[in-house]
């Protein structure tokens, strides 16, 4: 088991007033959890970043959190501030009302920040329910839910159970929405109590990286399948600019694995594709 130690996570210094370390919010642990550079890129070079589909994702993700807040009927919302230590704050006055649901509940504990998306405050303890607008459960949202009992935990908050909010496929309107309907929740109490020893570490790995590469020591990163999954990385035209214009990631009806096994090859130019056995629909792209 890992010991409650006091874990400082350097990202960077911003300047409000007075200069104030940035947090690890849970977006940040989870950019991490898909390649640590993606960290380091948004800190020194977020100019190279390029929009990916990805973008129209958040604004719908924004747009489904919204509606979500009002599963369980009236809530209390705690509006989004520059200043963390405002929504903090106004946290810690809204969990003294208990029973209650409180949307965009915010904790910090080490300079780890969350926001929960709704925090159901019972009499014996709080349950998480982080939101999203996809049609099921995968491994980066139990990281990002498992992010957030972490930080609660940790607070001294009796966590009795962690969901995931996502779209129902299945549901059809019939009339005015139904919330209920819409949305599945589904229990991953286990799979964030079973994590916790490893965000303890991640952690601790993401303040030794940021650490370590500074805006003159740029870390060197391989290419891999986390360039693209869970999500497709904005920075990719960065991070691949060494490859040729016409490389083996242009043939866009090829599997992904299958890809990556010619680039660890070396074989990443349409001319290296001219002598494989390839799939004559490769060939066509490649022509």
């Amino acid at each position: 088991m890992f010991t409650k130690e006091k874990i400082i996570i350097i990202i960077g210094v911003k300047k409000e007033g007075k200069n104030m370390k940035e947090h690890l919010s849970k977006s940040k642990y989870c950019k991490a959890v898909q390649c640590n550079k993606i960290l380091w890129m948004d800190k020194y070079k977020p100019e190279k970043k390029v929009q990916t589909a990805r973008e129209s994702v958040l604004e719908t993700g924004i747009q489904v959190g919204q509606l979500a807040k009002g599963l369980f009927g009236k809530y209390e919302d705690v509006e989004y501030n520059k200043d963390l230590n405002v929504m903090i704050e106004k946290t810690n006055k809204l969990i003294k009302n208990k029973p209650n649901i409180i949307t965009e509940a915010s904790f910090e504990f080490n300079n780890n920040f969350c926001s929960v998306d709704i925090l159901k405050n019972d009499i014996d303890g709080v349950e998480i329910y982080e939101v999203k607008s996809s049609t099921g459960v995968s491994d980066i949202y139990i990281a990002d839910a498992s992010y957030q009992y972490y930080v609660l935990k940790n607070l001294g908050y009796n966590v009795k159970k962690v969901y995931i909010v996502h779209i129902n496929n299945e549901y059809v309107r019939h009339g005015e929405l139904e919330l209920d309907k819409l949305f599945c929740i589904v229990d991953v109490t286990e799979d964030a109590k079973s994590k916790q020893e490893e965000i303890n570490n991640k952690i601790k790995e993401i303040n030794e990286y940021m650490n370590k590469y500074t805006k003159d020591v740029e870390p060197a990163k391989e290419l891999g399948m986390y360039c693209f999954k869970p999500y497709g990385c904005e920075y990719w035209d960065y991070c691949s600019k060494h490859l040729p214009t016409n490389n083996i990631f242009k043939i866009k009806i090829m599997h992904l694995d299958k890809k990556f096994k010619y680039y660890y090859e070396g074989k990443t130019s349409f001319e290296d594709m001219q002598y494989e056995d390839l799939n004559p629909k490769y060939l066509e792209q490649i022509d």
